[in-house]
């Protein structure tokens, strides 16, 4: 479909359908293909709900958005008082949105509900570091570390929102999926499952930690499926903010006078993954998965395809993350050694397999035929997030492309430990790039954990577990009476936006 077909189609469903009026009535209008399901964040993993956690609720830290230093939040100060016991000063005064007071009992109660494995929270490697939390008085808290771990601070600032106690005990995850209550500079007003929710800004916002008041009044996140129809809303200005556009559609909107593109570098990066733990699958084998590696033209899918100043990734973790390692093992592209590899598996004629896949499709398909010239004849797979999640961990997948933008988390720890050392994502469970990640997680010298980190990317790397493909840039389209900067973590903070 083409734009101006889409648009079409939007300009005859306008009379129809009610809109918000965007800078006229102060409501932003955000348009994107995700379906919510629950608004817990504790309970789905899709980066967008990091926008959805910024936004409405608070972490104990923050990082200040032009130095990148830690700051306080919901903490106003913090001391190490052991390289295993962190003790922190709360904000007095603060008020959760359903009049709640704020206090060390929320902060004991939400992070020793997170890590109760019972809980069966999705983001588990959040507070996997943490053993115990203790109240020491109303506005003090200490968090113990189960070993030392020099990342605790960043995963703090994302991946820790806190919750009020009494209304979560009152609620549960049910509730609070349904009706979030928060802290953050915007309450949720109204929530239709897979379709859309409402933000309402927070008059009553603490003044003192790193966000800023609110400035637009209301945000409507709405899921739009069909990318064409979305791009339509923009263009007739039923929607004022898209992202995660295709780079062929950011080039078509692009020409229109109305509207602002921008290509944002982000932390995201996209990837294969090997199942090898099934004996039953060529893909067990090292040679094949070389194989494999070899076969696909990673700076093709770069330069072609994602554009906008992409690279072809060389590292499990991004480049910009802190002790992410410089790349020991790579593979050219070359599909007469792909084939030679398979001929020397056995493998003359290749084989037929699945290729999951749950975003970027074009990229799948990319892949799929670079496969094809070489014999593997690999048929997609294509899931929602949720379901592909659950065949990921359920190991039902012998082969898949996914990309994560790793929640934000500036730190290449984030990478290792969500995808490998037996966390419930790692497909491979070799001992030796545990152990090394091990020994990186609990070395404060940046140095060390580099080191550490490589020793188990080159075991990765050379043993094939995961193929890195491409650094995302992340296309955003904005109405032009919108005021917004993207950031490379991908999160939507919509209260530091503006009407022109």
């Amino acid at each position: 479909m083409t734009v101006s077909r889409a648009a079409a189609l939007l300009l005859g469903l306008a009379a129809a359908t009610p809109a918000f009026a965007g800078k006229a009535n102060d409501t932003l209008t955000v348009s994107w293909d995700r379906e919510q399901t629950t608004l817990d964040v504790y309970y789905f993993t899709d980066h967008s709900g990091l926008t959805l956690m910024n936004n409405v609720w608070d972490g104990l830290v923050d990082r200040d958005p032009k130095t990148g230093e830690y700051v306080g939040n919901l903490a106003t100060s913090w001391k190490w008082e052991s390289p295993t016991s962190l003790l922190f000063e709360l904000r007095k005064g603060v008020k959760f949105h359903n009049g709640e007071d704020f206090d060390a009992d929320d902060v004991v109660y939400t992070i020793d509900y997170v890590k109760d494995p019972n809980n069966k929270i999705l983001l588990v490697q959040m507070v996997s570091w943490i053993d115990a939390v203790e109240k020491v008085d109303q506005y003090t808290v200490r968090i113990k570390l189960k070993r030392p771990f020099p990342a605790a601070l960043e995963y703090l600032t994302l991946g820790v929102p806190i919750y009020p106690d009494q209304y979560y005990k009152k609620v549960g995850t049910a509730g609070m999926g349904k009706n979030p209550v928060g802290t953050g500079p915007y309450k949720v007003t109204s929530f239709s499952p897979g379709r859309e929710y409402v933000l309402e800004r927070n008059d009553a916002y603490f003044s003192g930690g790193t966000k800023p008041k609110a400035r637009i009044k209301r945000v409507v996140v709405r899921t739009q499926k069909d990318l064409n129809l979305m791009m339509g809303e923009l263009m007739t200005k039923r929607a004022e903010f898209l992202w995660r556009l295709t780079p062929d559609q950011a080039d078509q909107l692009e020409s229109i006078p109305t509207i602002r593109v921008e290509r944002s570098p982000t932390l995201r990066v996209a990837f294969l993954t090997f199942n090898a733990l099934d004996p039953q699958s060529p893909l067990a084998r090292p040679e094949v998965r070389r194989a494999v590696a070899h076969a696909v033209n990673r700076d093709a899918i770069a330069k072609n395809l994602i554009r906008g100043g992409a690279a072809t990734l060389k590292t499990v973790c991004a480049t910009k993350q802190l002790a992410c390692p410089a790349p020991g093992v790579d593979y050219a592209y070359d599909p007469a050694k792909a084939k030679e590899l398979l001929a020397k598996a056995g493998l003359p004629d290749g084989f037929e397999t699945s290729i999951g896949s749950t975003s970027d499709r074009f990229i799948t398909e990319a892949v799929i035929g670079d496969l094809q010239r070489v014999g593997i004849r690999a048929a997609m797979n294509f899931n929602v997030w949720a379901a592909f999640r659950d065949k990921w961990v359920k190991r039902e997948m012998p082969l898949f492309h996914a990309s994560t933008g790793f929640w934000g988390i500036s730190d290449a720890s984030i990478a290792f430990g969500t995808y490998f050392g037996e966390a419930p994502q790692d497909l491979s469970r070799d001992p030796v790039v545990t152990e090394a990640i091990r020994k990186a997680d609990g070395t404060q010298s940046v140095e060390e954990r580099t080191k550490f980190y490589k020793d188990a990317q080159d075991r990765i790397l050379d043993q094939v577990y995961w193929l890195p493909l491409v650094e995302i840039v992340n296309n955003y389209a904005f109405s032009k009476e919108l005021d917004f900067t993207p950031s490379p973590d991908e999160i939507n903070r919509f209260y530091r936006a503006s009407w022109k």
